[in-house]
């Protein structure tokens, strides 16, 4: 699993995050977007049920998504997420010990890094993919002077990422990108959820 994250991520370059939605919406949600053609998606942690989420979505679609729990905080949480069925972990952060316990259980680690201290220590520490949060409120020209002297590291860009920003990460280097599902729109609106899923996959192709 570890060594699938990065594969994931490149292969589908997009990646939607759920926080806050229910279980029934998550599910819904993931039926769309599926139907796009979106097959990576996030479920925070601090989201309600977050776990039964996690379960519910692999209970549907098995190893039909690549499925992984974010704003993971402690070792404990990547244990209770890996039990919940995610096969990888993100966090805002760089985390010695979450990235330690997801290599000894086989979840792939995707910490989150801004500075380039920070991203050379995630890599260190066994990162499979450096997550750059936050990015829109500095644009992609953060990642063209992170990748200036880092060109191989893998990121996966987030934090107010839509199609347009998505694309000009991606032109950046970057292996992949986080969209928060609020930013397709609202999920008691599939017109406008899909409308908006299918400027991202353009984006993105």
């Amino acid at each position: 699993m570890a060594d699938d994250v990065l594969r994931q991520v490149r292969q589908h370059r997009a990646m939607v995050i759920y926080r806050g939605q229910s279980i029934r919406e998550c599910l819904d949600l993931t039926a769309l977007l599926r139907d796009e053609g979106i097959r990576l998606f996030e479920v925070t942690l601090n989201s309600d049920e977050p776990f039964a989420v996690i379960r519910a979505l692999r209970d549907e679609y098995g190893d039909g998504l690549a499925l992984g729990a974010g704003t993971v905080m402690t070792a404990d949480d990547v244990s209770r997420a890996a039990e919940a069925g995610a096969r990888f972990v993100v966090s805002p952060h760089v985390d010695e010990a979450v990235i330690e316990r997801a290599k000894e259980l086989g979840l792939g680690a995707v910490p989150g890094a801004f500075t380039p201290t920070e991203v050379v220590q995630a890599v260190r520490l066994g990162a499979d993919v450096v997550k750059v949060f936050p990015i829109a409120p500095v644009g992609v020209g953060h990642l063209r002077q992170l990748k200036g002297p880092l060109p191989d590291v893998p990121m996966l860009a987030t934090g107010g990422v839509g199609p347009d920003l998505a694309r000009a990460c991606l032109d950046e280097g970057c292996a992949g990108v986080g969209v928060g599902v609020q930013l397709l729109g609202v999920p008691g609106d599939p017109d406008t959820v899909r409308t908006q899923a299918r400027r991202l996959v353009e984006a993105v192709s």
